[in-house]
């Protein structure tokens, strides 16, 4: 899977409206033809908009010009995503799944409980304490340099500099 890149915008992508400062707003990534595309959305357009192919979503705002924009990452909204992508046997998406799971352990949200070699495959199994909850991730076997590329990948389509962000589910 290719990720279609871009940064946040400054305006909504249906009515075009630039957003004011301290704005709030929504950012959502959309399955489109097996390719992650972000749109972000003003208030209204988003309460009346189509949400064909969504695949997770926050809301985020505007930050005040005066503010420096602070790179945090919201592990809520990349536990979204790890959740949503377990099962899919899409290469790409197996990759972005390691990745994720290993940025959740880094960030304790995880707990590593096991390692299992089978048929030449690895799995690690991790431990979610808040919901009492494990979960199996296939070791890809990335190299170093395509961890660090998906990571660079990811940050670019999120990219969301904004604190106060609040992380949504598609699942219900």
């Amino acid at each position: 899977m290719e990720w279609e890149i871009k940064r946040s915008s400054n305006g909504c992508i249906l009515c075009n409206k630039e957003f004011s400062e301290e704005e709030e707003y929504y950012s959502a990534l959309f399955d489109e033809n097996n390719t992650f595309i972000r749109k972000d959305f003003c208030i209204p357009c988003w309460d009346n908009g189509k949400k064909e192919g969504l695949f997770s979503f926050w809301k985020t705002k505007t930050p005040r010009k005066d503010k420096p924009a602070q790179m945090q990452i919201n592990t809520e909204i990349l536990l979204d995503m790890f959740v949503k992508l377990e099962g899919n046997n899409k290469i790409h998406q197996k990759n972005l799944r390691y990745v994720l799971a290993l940025y959740l352990i880094r960030k304790k949200v995880f707990k590593l409980k096991s390692l299992k070699r089978q048929d030449n495959e690895e799995s690690i199994t991790l431990y979610y304490p808040r919901e009492d909850r494990e979960f199996s991730v296939l070791n890809t076997n990335l190299k170093e340099d395509e961890i660090n590329a998906l990571t660079s990948e990811l940050n670019q389509l999120l990219n969301y500099p904004y604190q106060e962000q609040e992380v949504f589910s598609t699942a219900d």
